[in-house]
This record gives structure tokens, C-alpha cells and sequence, in this order.
């Protein structure tokens, strides 16, 4: 085990993130916002991730910047001893546990407590889902994880109170840091004619859009169901899909069976996609449940009106009526008369676009969250040397 005299003789305190998630979607759009925002100079940063296919944005990113990559020796009880070995070897100042969702990384937590880092942090972003589905045994190890971490980072008001009603974590621990994103990186215009060009869309009739892993949580059936009904009284419609995922090949199947096939386009996952909110005239997010969803943050900061399922985080970023429309989730038939709505009365929509960038502006810019993270990693490392 690494000495406390070596760790406050260390010149640039080493900061490790951590993820075990194996997709990319919002969460580990997290950490690579939070990595590029903070001040590189003052930290040794490395990276601890699954080498997948299904991770290339982030993997890709990684190395373009030149971060160190170490594959994640394991997340299960037999590989405690390496996962110990790791951390004794590495020696990091402190760890950033990035929990896509609430029970992840709770071998590698209790790991790096028994190996003793000195600092231990988590981000939850899904701190709504309920541990009901968790054995007895699941339930032990994560209170002993949950006990492991100095501080757990959830995104809003709404996740801090989830969190405290389902989880075993100290109130002092928790610490609300909302998302953020830079405004600078999304263009309000100038892109539609290159992709309706690209995409075979009409450039004068209404775009229509959300950006997602098409998986279960984004329902985005339900927006697929919502375009046949505003097909109906806006012919000329266009809906472009925004993401990639397991989900993807039943969607295709449904966009067919809906008549849609003329109408809507799945792009696959994309690096762009600041380019393309700029060309939709409605983004809509349909999920189940969510954190504090970047896209809506991407999507406001790109001046887009947004309809929205009322879930989780969502209603602390678009204010109802101002930012946006909140409808319910699993009910199609009330997005599908949002977005009309919005398609009805375009002046009131791109005012409420307006609105939108002004908000993320004012209360979610990626500064705001990376100072408040950067300086909570501070006082740790700080507290920690003392």
C-alpha cells in the first residue's frame, strides 16, 4: 500500500475515472465533458474503462487526447484481488466512479477502499432506479460500497431526494452538480440545407428530431407511434432518429409497419450532432426515466424548442410552457400534440428555442459544472493530505 507521505509528495495529484458501462450514451458523454473542461495542467488524469466495440466514441476520444486507457481488470467478487492490485500499483490520488447506473462499480469501490485511495468519489446518474430488483447479498455489498465513497455527485434536486429515499447514503455525502454543456459547440443555424441534402429531406418542410441510444429507457417507439398522428395533420412532417442501439432493428420494423418509411430517417450514431439539432425544428426526448439527459441540454443550448416526457431531472432543465413542452411517459398521443403544437405555431416555438439556449447560458454551461466538480476534487485531495 502507497504511504501517505508518498501521496502528498506527488506534484500533480492523479485523478482516475472509472466506468464499467459498455455502451456509450449519456453518462460517459459525462465524463468526456467533464475530462476536456477540466484544467489538464493541474491533474494527471487517466482513464478505466471496458476496451469494447460499443465504447469506440469515448476509447476513440481517449486517444486522440492522448489520456491514458487501462482496461478494467474486472467488476465481480472473484476479481477483488486484481482490481486491489491495480489500485495498489497505480497509487491514484483519487477516483471518479462513473455509475451509469446506481449498482454499478461496487467491487471496484470496495477495491480501491481496501487498497486505500485516499479519495473516493461516485457520479449516480440514475439514482431513480429502485434497488427492488437486488438480491439480499447485491443489497450488502452495495451499502458497504455506498459506505466506501467520501462524496456521490447526482445531477438534480429530484435524483438527490431518489437517492436518499432508495439508497444507503449519508445525506453530507450527497451533492447536487447539474449537467452542463458548452454553448460555443452549438450552432443555432446555417446547417438545415446540408442535411436535408445529406438525409433526403424536404429543406421547407418541418424536421422533427431526438438523439439517443435506442434502447428500452428512450421508448422512442412512442415518438415513432407520435409521427403517424402529426403525419396526419402535417403531411409534409420529417423525423430524424439520432443515435444507435439495440432497439434499432425493431424500430426500423415499426417505421415500416406505421407507413412512415418516406418520412423518417435513423442516422446511426453520430459525431455531429450539434450540426444536426441545428437543422430540426422540434427536438423530442420520450424516456421512461432519466437523469438530467444531456441531448436536452444539447438540444435547449442549440436554441431547438423541446417536448419532453415529465420524468426524473428532466422538469429542473425545461421549464413548461417556456423552454418547452412536458407530456407525460408512454403516451404517445400527447407528444405527438406537443410537437403539433409547436409545428402549428413556429414563431412561439423558436422563441421558446431562445429561451432555451438562455437557460442552459445561465444555469447549465459546462464551466459551472466543471468548477464545482474541480473544486470539490480540491478540497478532497486537499483533506486527504493533510
Amino acid at each position: 500500500m502507497a504511504s501517505a507521505h508518498h501521496y502528498k509528495e506527488e506534484r500533480k495529484p492523479r485523478l482516475m475515472y472509472i466506468l464499467e458501462s459498455r455502451h456509450w450514451g449519456g453518462a460517459e458523454a459525462y465524463l468526456r465533458h467533464l475530462i476536456e473542461g477540466l484544467e489538464r495542467e493541474a491533474w494527471a488524469v487517466s482513464l478505466v474503462c471496458p476496451q469494447t466495440e460499443t465504447l469506440a466514441p469515448l476509447l476513440e476520444w481517449a486517444r486522440r487526447v492522448g489520456l491514458p486507457l487501462h482496461p478494467l481488470p474486472g467488476e465481480r467478487p472473484q476479481h477483488l484481488p486484481a482490481l486491489v492490485r491495480f489500485f495498489r500499483h497505480h497509487r491514484p490520488d483519487l477516483v471518479h466512479f462513473n455509475l451509469h447506473h446506481p449498482f454499478a462499480c461496487r467491487y471496484v469501490i470496495l477495491a480501491a477502499a481496501l487498497a486505500g485511495v485516499p479519495a473516493r468519489i461516485a457520479t449516480n446518474h440514475l439514482p431513480t432506479l429502485a434497488p427492488s430488483a437486488y438480491t439480499w447479498k447485491g443489497r450488502l455489498v452495495l451499502q458497504l460500497a455506498y459506505r466506501c465513497v467520501h462524496r456521490m455527485l447526482v445531477d438534480s434536486e429530484t435524483n438527490r431526494r431518489r437517492a436518499l429515499a432508495q439508497y444507503p447514503i449519508a445525506p453530507e455525502k450527497l451533492v447536487v452538480v447539474p449537467h452542463g454543456v458548452r454553448l460555443e459547440d452549438f450552432p443555432i443555424e446555417g446547417t438545415r440545407a446540408s442535411v436535408a441534402e445529406e438525409f433526403g429531406l424536404n429543406i421547407r418542410a418541418p424536421i422533427i428530431g431526438t438523439v439517443g441510444r435506442l434502447s428500452p429507457q428512450k421508448a422512442t417507439e412512442d415518438l415513432v407511434e407520435a409521427a403517424a398522428s402529426v403525419r396526419r395533420r402535417f403531411p409534409e412532417a420529417q423525423f430524424l432518429i439520432v443515435g444507435d442501439g439495440e432497439r434499432r432493428a425493431a424500430l426500423e420494423r415499426l417505421v415500416e409497419a406505421q407507413g412512415l418509411r418516406a418520412s423518417v430517417r435513423f442516422t446511426g450514431y453520430r459525431e455531429d450532432v450539434p450540426r444536426l439539432l441545428a437543422a430540426m425544428d422540434v427536438f423530442v426526448l420520450s424516456s421512461l426515466y432519466e437523469g438530467m439527459p444531456f441531448s436536452v441540454l444539447e438540444a435547449m443550448a442549440a436554441a431547438r424548442p423541446v417536448v419532453a416526457t415529465r420524468v426524473d431531472g428532466v422538469p429542473e432543465v425545461v421549464v413548461d410552457g417556456e423552454t418547452g413542452l412536458l407530456v407525460s411517459p408512454r403516451a404517445p398521443e400527447q407528444l405527438a400534440e406537443a410537437i403539433a403544437l409547436l409545428l402549428a405555431h413556429p414563431e412561439r416555438a423558436r422563441e421558446m428555442g431562445r429561451r432555451g439556449r438562455e437557460r442552459v447560458r445561465r444555469h447549465f454551461s459546462r464551466e459551472r459544472m466543471v468548477e464545482a466538480i474541480a473544486n470539490l476534487y480540491r478540497a478532497m485531495v486537499a483533506r486527504k493530505n493533510e
